[in-house]
């Protein structure tokens, strides 16, 4: 079937293809985000900055070196001193979030990927310090693996300043943005 009745000798499938074409691009702005996606990426940063910005305050409450020290020296003095690593659960934002990754900017998903993977992995050495499988390793190995949850923190810790970087820099410029477009949030 083609639409000559309205004046186009294309078959109509083409016709609503390029329609649907031209009606989501004309959905976009020159960011690549829908007009309406505005407040939907906003309210994705605002709570992801929550969740990290927690985290990394949390973080610099402690001088991390001076823990490895304190905990390395009492694994030295007591080969049988295992230290008492708790739980952490950093990433209820994002993984409820996950399914909407995909609307922030690319500049944003880098390093908060990047911060989150780092919190994964912290998440799994903790698991490997509490197992019966590190009690029964020799102090140096226990050491060994201490020392590593140490290095994850503090590289989380970075990753998750990196990351709150990004996301300040991003909503920022996407204030901008929504104020320049107007009310209506058209230009």
């Amino acid at each position: 079937m083609t639409s000559s009745t309205r004046g186009c000798s294309k078959p109509l499938s083409q016709v609503f293809f390029w329609q649907a074409v031209g009606c989501s691009m004309a959905a976009k702005t020159e960011n690549g985000i829908a007009v309406g996606g505005w407040k939907e990426v906003q309210d994705v940063q605002t709570a992801l900055m929550a969740e990290i910005g927690h985290y990394v305050e949390a973080m610099q409450l402690f001088d991390l070196t001076a823990t490895w020290k304190r905990i390395v020296s009492a694994m030295e003095e007591d080969n049988k001193y295992i230290p008492v690593v708790p739980s952490e659960k950093n990433d209820t934002v994002f993984r409820a979030l996950i399914a909407e990754v995909h609307v922030l900017p690319g500049a944003v998903i880098d390093p908060i990927v990047a911060y989150y993977n780092q919190v994964f992995a912290i998440e799994a050495i903790i698991e490997d310090l509490r197992s019966d499988t590190f009690r029964n390793m020799d102090q140096v190995q226990r050491i060994g693996m201490y020392t590593d949850y140490i290095a994850l923190k503090k590289e989380a810790l970075i990753m998750g300043q990196s990351a709150l970087s990004a996301l300040r820099k991003s909503t920022s410029q996407n204030a901008v943005n929504s104020r320049a477009a107007g009310p209506s949030g058209q230009s």
